[in-house]
């Protein structure tokens, strides 16, 4: 039976109390025109949102039975740092803080700060001081230009009839001090400042994004800076790759095109038209975390609920070594593939967290990932949301794989995740590694360079944490647009008890710079084991509606799902039905 619980739900007005027997809520209200010294009340309202986490700390202490909502009036508020919060945050007795945006008032929280003093400059390029940039104080790597992400100037151009070039050879020496590219004569030039250069190479699955230390144009040689690592066979550069190469003032030849160069401390513009560059809006990210849910085994995080609230601007600067993709944007940051794996980081995270979460909220404009969940969260939820433009994955959880740690009874429904992986290809929708109970369900996923839903993160059929996961009535759509080796789901190890059931895949791409393994409604990967698959429906896919690899169909149970080409399909209750050209008794594998 399923544990997904009803989420349109309207919430109790702020203001009454759920129950005759306990106080009325306490109301915090936050403002532009505020001031910290105010009372937080309505009539004289507090400025941030540090002033009024500070005064709800105090009313916990001095109301403990009673629920706490810091009401946050229409504006913009441009975070100096991370909000942080920590157990002294949790209201006791299972009462509830919740930080919402005032009804029918749209609240931003910001991790971005105004680029203002643009001049024209030579030809339509327009420049504005970014002090900083040369000492390391200040390095962005997105631009938000009127609400719209900018393309960082780039060669070949993304709208070029060939986007990417393919590498002749990449070669690594021995003792991991050399790397280099080579391309084909004529495509490269000698650009002024190859150290603030970044080069896209893709992979199978994930990409890297290498720091360029020289540049020969003339024998089409590139020089990757140090440190290096080996990096997976089927992700490393190597001949045949695809690349492209980002951040060059020479590169900047079109119409809503950005870059920046550190040693003269500004940033370029190319304006699109009808932009007015003395009046735009151009928002460059300081931040790369908005909001941190930081509890500990001991002392979690408990009962803390954002609620109809705008996170932008977030950024996430690379390591020396780069961006060495491994899966689903986690990268190597050791000199081998085995070595040390990190994450990018989530703008709203969650750590040692219960009952808390985020609802009715947009998250977009972000340079690292959207949402994550890791060690110690319990029965938290991500419901309503609205996720784009975003660098990672949208939404994750996962942590270690300790069944007492790993996330566990987590909620991922009814959100619409698209154009995710802006800039790392391998991001995923909504990807789930070690974890326990989670239900991902009735979310639109769509738009993305790579998997819609990934569920495991074991690559063999050995018992991990991860088990009685449920994927269901979810629609899939418009996925594998750049990698392969992915599909509308994706599935890792073992984990028994997963459900995946009565999800809606169609239209599963696979793009001509897609190199190896074929793109599936659902690829059932290595391990794979202990599922029951019911109900779903895939068509329109680049190849075979489910592929396994390293496990078999017979480790399953199936039943009425249906593969082929269906004249309608619509969603009636919860159960996706297909009314035309399937035989009712299902299709499986």
């Amino acid at each position: 039976m399923s544990r997904v619980v009803p989420v349109f739900v309207l919430l109790a007005c702020f203001s009454v109390s759920a129950a005759a027997d306990l106080p009325p809520a306490i109301e915090i209200y936050v403002s532009p025109q505020g001031n910290d010294s105010n009372a937080g009340t309505k009539e004289a309202p507090l400025a941030t949102l540090a002033a009024a986490q500070k005064l709800a700390r105090r009313q916990i202490a001095a109301a403990p039975k009673a629920d706490i909502v810091v009401l946050i009036r229409g504006g913009t508020y441009r975070l100096a740092e991370p909000l942080v919060f920590g157990p002294e945050d949790s209201p006791t007795n299972d009462r509830r803080v919740t930080y919402a945006a005032f009804p029918k008032e749209q609240v931003v929280l910001s991790g971005g700060r105004p680029i203002t003093g643009w001049k024209k400059s030579e030809g339509e390029v327009w420049t504005a001081p970014v002090p900083g940039l040369k000492e390391g104080k200040w390095q962005f790597r997105n631009l938000y230009v009127n609400g719209r992400r900018a393309t960082r100037a780039r060669t070949p151009n993304a709208d070029a009839p060939e986007p990417h070039w393919q590498l002749i050879d990449a070669k690594l020496s021995s003792d991991l001090k050399r790397y280099t590219l080579s391309l084909p004569a004529g495509l490269l030039a000698q650009w002024k400042n190859p150290s603030q250069i970044e080069v896209m190479v893709a992979g199978n699955w994930e990409i890297n994004r290498l720091r360029v230390e020289s540049i020969d144009a003339k024998s089409g040689t590139v020089v990757i800076a140090p440190p290096h690592s080996e990096g997976h066979e089927a992700i490393r550069p190597g001949p045949g790759r695809w690349c492209c190469f980002e951040n060059a003032r020479e590169m900047l030849d079109q119409p809503g095109e950005w870059c920046l160069d550190s040693a003269a401390d500004t940033v370029y513009y190319w304006p699109k038209p009808g932009e007015d560059m003395t009046t735009a809006e151009v928002i460059a990210p300081v931040l790369q975390s908005l909001v941190e849910f930081q509890g500990t085994e001991a002392k979690p995080v408990r009962n803390v609920l954002f609620k109809a609230v705008a996170f932008e601007h977030t950024d996430w600067r690379l390591p020396d070594i780069g961006y060495r993709g491994i899966q689903a944007c986690h990268h190597n940051s050791g000199a081998n593939w085995s070595g040390s794996w990190q994450t990018i980081p989530a703008a709203v995270r969650f750590s040692h967290a219960e009952r808390c979460g985020v609802e009715d909220s947009t998250l977009a404009h972000l340079g690292g990932c959207g949402i994550g969940l890791s060690a110690g969260c319990r029965g938290c939820f991500v419901r309503s949301n609205h996720l784009f433009d975003v660098s990672g994955n949208g939404v994750m959880v996962g942590g270690p794989n300790d069944e007492k740690l790993c996330p566990a009874g987590t909620l991922v429904a009814n959100n619409h995740v698209h154009d995710c992986g802006v800039e790392f290809y391998g991001a995923v929708g909504i990807w789930t590694g070690f974890a326990r109970q989670t239900t991902i369900a009735h979310n639109l996923v769509h738009s993305l360079p790579y998997t819609g839903i990934s569920v495991g993160w074991q690559w063999n059929p050995q018992p991990t944490a991860c088990k009685e996961n449920i994927v269901e009535y979810n629609h899939i759509y418009d996925v594998m647009n750049r990698l392969c080796d992915g599909g509308g789901i994706y599935t890792l190890g073992y984990q028994p008890g997963t459900v995946i059931r009565g999800n809606h895949i169609h239209d599963v791409h696979r793009s001509r710079y897609a190199q190896g393994a074929p793109n599936n409604g659902m690829f059932i990967d290595e391990g794979s084991k202990g599922f029951l698959f019911e109900k779903n429906v895939i068509y329109n896919t680049a190849a075979e509606h489910v592929r396994f690899n390293q496990c078999s169909r017979d480790w399953h149970t199936w039943r009425d799902n249906h593969f082929g080409e269906p004249a309608a399909v619509k969603e009636s209750g919860k159960a996706i039905i297909a009314e035309a050209g399937l035989e009712r008794t299902g299709r499986t594998p």
